[in-house]
């Protein structure tokens, strides 16, 4: 895949794991190409900060999900990344109280209903929403379960599409890294020519070369992959010339990114006794809440959340969520865990102007947009990203296999 006319024969667009995977793919075959990052960083919805300068924490995709298939296990191992495969037990704090063992199968047994009511939703009506197959949703269990739903997702269970839900490829292998998921992207990311702080305005696909304005100037490539989001591309911050076919138009909206947050805290390590539960499940009011303590044994703890809430929240500013947490923690523990609490630390991603939000839900009434988006154009335009993957949406992995899958588009083109 060699150019005669153009600056390059590929131009990757964003240098997150969709774009650093299409990298590592076409540096393998020997295919010269730039990636073009409009951020600072690589990484995209990865990032890895230290709390208190030396414990580091996922601000973005944490988990190394569908472990046993995922490709970055082998990265994590091949660079020395430490992570835990197995499970903690979960204890469950609702509405002031701890539950009992027979209160959480009560709640587990509600789950694996609404599993069952999607499996059976999906045969007859599958352009429903997940709120729709909810089988009770007078339950006393029903905010709990909205609020995970609303973490897989990143959007609200009457805004996911259930497509979503049966499509995804689960394992149940979800193995968190210490050293970090967003660290790791970028230490696998590092032999990729990523030029940072460019941002990509327009894309003129209508001829040969493809010409991709930026910031800095003009650069033609035989052919594109486009790797951003579909908050990116929806809110049309690139200019495609000519427009995008109306169907991609209508798969990009149908394909929103949600929001989802972490918010964390450092503490003294005398805070929490070393008995109390890694995983709590809290849920009082109408504040919902999944809880880690002591990861991998050090001083701190993080939450999350997702949906309408966590853009509301994000919206309020970082003293809204410290506060919030810090509210929860002290119904769970009582007022004196306050004065251990050390160092406070949020993400914002639905602010982040080259990323706005978190992951994609297909919306209620469609079917096969992600097919849809991550089709080429004309031979010279290729999707990649989170959002185009068909079985593992929503993660790192799938961004990553799917900027293989499009360079490999790009190799099978005359």
């Amino acid at each position: 895949m060699k150019s005669r006319t153009a600056d390059y024969p590929l131009i990757i667009i964003g240098a997150g794991a969709a774009g650093l995977g299409a990298s590592s793919f076409a540096s393998g075959q020997g295919i010269e190409h730039i990636v073009l990052e409009a951020s600072h960083r690589t990484g995209g919805r990865g990032l890895t900060e230290l709390l208190e300068g030396s414990i580091p924490v996922d601000l973005g995709c944490h988990w190394m999900h569908c472990a046993s298939i995922n490709p970055y296990v082998g990265w994590a191992d091949h660079f020395g990344f430490s992570y835990e495969i197995r499970s903690s037990p979960y204890a469950m704090h609702f509405n002031g109280n701890w539950l009992s063992t027979q209160q959480q199968q009560e709640y587990e047994n509600f789950c694996t209903d609404n599993d069952i009511a999607i499996r059976q939703a999906y045969r007859d009506k599958p352009e429903s929403s997940a709120l729709e197959t909810i089988t009770d949703q007078n339950s006393p269990w029903m905010p709990y379960y909205c609020y995970w739903m609303s973490l897989m997702h990143s959007n609200d269970v009457d805004q996911v599409g259930i497509v979503d839900v049966i499509d995804f490829r689960e394992t149940g292998e979800d193995w968190p890294l210490k050293q970090g998921y967003g660290a790791l992207i970028a230490r696998q990311g590092e032999a990729a020519p990523v030029q940072l702080n460019t941002q990509v305005l327009s894309i003129a696909w209508g001829s040969s070369p493809v010409r991709v304005t930026t910031n800095h100037g003009i650069l033609t490539a035989d052919r594109v992959v486009v790797t951003v989001s579909t908050g990116v591309l929806g809110a049309s911050a690139i200019e495609f010339v000519p427009q995008l076919p109306q169907a991609r138009v209508d798969a990009i909206h149908a394909l929103p990114l949600g929001n989802s947050n972490y918010q964390f805290f450092s503490f003294d390590e005398d805070t929490f006794d070393h008995d109390v539960p890694q995983n709590i499940h809290y849920h009082d009011g109408e504040v919902s809440m999944a809880l880690r303590v002591r990861p991998f044994g050090m001083p701190f703890l993080f939450t999350s959340t997702g949906g309408r809430f966590a853009w509301w929240l994000e919206k309020q500013g970082p003293t809204a969520s410290e506060d919030f947490l810090i509210e929860a923690l002290i119904r769970i523990f009582g007022s004196g865990i306050k004065s251990g609490l050390r160092e406070f630390k949020v993400s914002a991603w639905g602010y982040d102007p080259w990323i706005r939000g978190a992951y994609s839900s297909t919306v209620p009434g469609h079917l096969n947009v992600r097919q849809t988006l991550a089709e080429p154009l004309d031979e010279k335009l290729f999707f990649a990203g989170e959002a185009t993957s068909l079985d593992f949406l929503n993660t790192a992995h799938g961004a990553w296999l799917s900027g293989q899958r499009a360079v490999g588009e790009c190799l099978a083109c005359p």
